[in-house]
């Protein structure tokens, strides 16, 4: 959280710079695990495809009775941070993504996700509002923020349990890589599922 993870200072010159490196985290507590895969953009099948090799490997391995975690894939440490945040406030990754559709579907003039990130912000939210910052992509810059109401996320929740929308949820973002933003821009003309 302090911007630390594969930070590395140079010896001679006290030069910092990060090495994009996997990284698993695992919160024991909780039960799950984050695995982050730096790739090269336009690489995200290939590491999917590695993610899937590794939960095979974990799953010749496990010992019997004894559950895996929830596993998660991450592309970028921004969103490694993200979805640590949201685990820890207890909701759901699938119906948080399918809120972020539904943003980038209702402001399509104000929020091209070719150019726009929106990133879950647990800090700022509060017991009424879920809070949502708009980043731009290339810069980095926060530049707004978006609210979306708790209870609509309850409903949506609730909604989503039932297993015919969660297979619908499913195959809008069947991972393992959840993110909404990668959905619209490898497939710019995604609909939103049917209620």
């Amino acid at each position: 959280m302090r911007n630390q993870l594969n930070a590395v200072t140079c010896a001679e010159c006290a030069f910092t710079f990060q090495v994009h490196k996997p990284l698993l985290y695992h919160d024991p507590t909780r039960r799950f695990m984050i695995y982050w895969l730096p790739v090269p953009e336009g690489a995200e099948t290939a590491g999917e495809q590695q993610f899937a090799e590794i939960l095979l490997q974990l799953a010749t391995q496990q010992l019997e009775g004894v559950p895996l975690p929830q596993m998660h894939l991450v592309f970028s440490r921004t969103e490694l941070i993200e979805r640590i945040f949201l685990l820890e406030a207890g909701l759901d990754e699938r119906v948080i993504e399918y809120v972020k559709h539904l943003m980038y579907l209702n402001n399509t003039g104000k929020l091209d996700p070719a150019q726009k990130a929106l990133l879950f912000n647990a800090q700022d939210s509060t017991p009424e509002n879920l809070c949502f910052v708009v980043q731009d992509v290339t810069s980095r810059k926060m530049e707004a923020m978006l609210h979306y109401s708790r209870k609509a996320y309850a409903a949506m929740a609730e909604l989503f349990h039932a297993e015919e929308k969660m297979r619908m949820l499913r195959e809008l973002f069947p991972g393992p890589h959840i993110s909404a933003r990668a959905l619209l821009v490898q497939q710019p003309d995604a609909t939103t599922t049917e209620e």
